[in-house]
């Protein structure tokens, strides 16, 4: 290789970059060096990656429906984790609140998660007003704006609105799957009552460009095949791929974004 393999990844957390100091310590040691930039936001990842000066970005759904919008469709989901698979947004209530159905919920005031978060805002939105309910006409939606750029990866917006319903100000309000099983792990979720789900839909994956792949293909071809040969057991990618919350790469599932791009079709998202 001229060069190391070149990756972005967005900085929601600090962890991020002891990640990948430990990953990029792992791909040297199979002659395949790595190159990480570190981004504050999303938006600036997927204008890196279509300028080429990165070679895949690890991007969120949102910013591969990004990335394949503004490329006319050119870009290429190469790899993702088991646990990006069928996630949902969930409408939660109080276990003691008088809703049983979505219906019931009209005129409800709901908290709903940041504007640029698929899973607590853009695809809630979409996935109501599917099933009938709009959330900017028959609910008196309110949103929490906490790490915009992020696309709700630090779940900061979800967990805020979760304290305002247990503090009574909400009547329900969006949790992603994630942030419930991981509230449900906590043994602190008896209280609640899931009221709706959305379709499931897939998360993160690892982004690269259609029209950058031939004279690069044999270079995510290999990123990609080393990626799925991480073993979780391996001292060396245990405490990493924890903290990365996966426990295998996996195949692209290009399937599972179909909702957010229908939803960023449909046209304005934002409530509350």
């Amino acid at each position: 290789m001229d060069r190391p393999y070149r990756i972005g990844a967005v900085v929601y957390h600090e962890k991020v970059r002891d990640i990948w100091t430990a990953f990029g310590d792992w791909f040297a040691t199979q002659a395949f060096p790595i190159a990480v930039t570190y981004n504050d936001d999303y938006e600036t990842q997927v204008n890196e990656l279509l300028a080429g000066r990165i070679d895949t970005g690890w991007n969120t759904n949102l910013a591969y429906v990004h990335t394949l919008t503004r490329s006319d469709g050119h870009a290429i989901p190469i790899a993702m984790r088991d646990t990006d698979i069928g996630w949902r947004s969930h409408l939660v209530v109080s276990a003691d609140h008088p809703a049983q159905t979505l219906q019931d919920l009209r005129g409800a005031t709901v908290g709903f998660g940041d504007a640029d978060s698929p899973q607590a805002h853009l695809l809630p939105v979409h996935g109501l007003r599917r099933d009938g309910l709009d959330p900017a006409r028959d609910l008196v939606a309110t949103r929490l704006d906490r790490d915009l750029g992020k696309h709700g990866d630090t779940g900061g917006a979800e967990l805020a609105q979760l304290a305002r319903l247990r503090a009574g100000e909400l009547d329900a309000c969006v949790l992603s799957s994630v942030v419930l099983d991981a509230v449900t792990r906590l043994g602190d979720a008896d209280a609640l009552r899931v009221v709706w789900s959305s379709r499931p839909f897939n998360h993160c994956n690892f982004t690269v460009m259609a029209t950058n792949h031939g004279s690069s293909a044999a270079r995510h071809d290999r990123f990609a095949e080393l990626l799925l040969s991480m073993d979780a057991s391996d001292p060396k990618l245990c405490e990493p791929m924890q903290l990365e919350m996966v426990n295998a790469w996996i195949p692209p599932q290009s399937d599972g974004y179909t909702d957010l791009l229908d939803a960023l079709a449909a046209g304005p998202i934002v409530v509350g």
